[in-house]
């Protein structure tokens, strides 16, 4: 009798369904609640149209993570890093070269 089970449970799952997946990458499962639907809402004009709602939802987060990402520096950091500008400038070593840029500023903008 259990081989009988076994045997129609064989026949109700395909074999070819857990062989092979069609991409060897991870897939996540994501529930479109009221928040992803109004930022997905948002995102529509700034995708390219016909996208499917999982390719949406892909380059909102890739979207999202590059902003993430790009996101200043703190402000003790970005203080530092224009003390260390001031300090470049200060002591001469911007690898600017000031007559070529005064030249230039008086042919831009010649003094009447």
């Amino acid at each position: 009798m259990c081989f009988g089970r076994l045997r129609r449970s064989r026949a109700v799952v395909p074999r070819w369904y857990t062989l092979r997946m069609p991409t060897r990458h991870h897939r996540i499962q994501v529930t479109e609640d009221p928040e992803l639907a109004d930022a997905l809402a948002a995102a529509a004009p700034h995708l390219p149209a016909g996208l499917s709602r999982s390719r949406q939802v892909r380059d909102l987060a890739i979207a999202g993570a590059r902003h993430l990402a790009a996101v200043p520096k703190p402000d003790a950091e970005r203080r530092d890093l224009l003390a260390q500008l001031a300090q470049r400038f200060e002591e001469g070593d911007t690898g600017l070269d000031w007559d070529a840029l005064r030249e230039s500023k008086q042919h831009a903008w010649p003094l009447r």
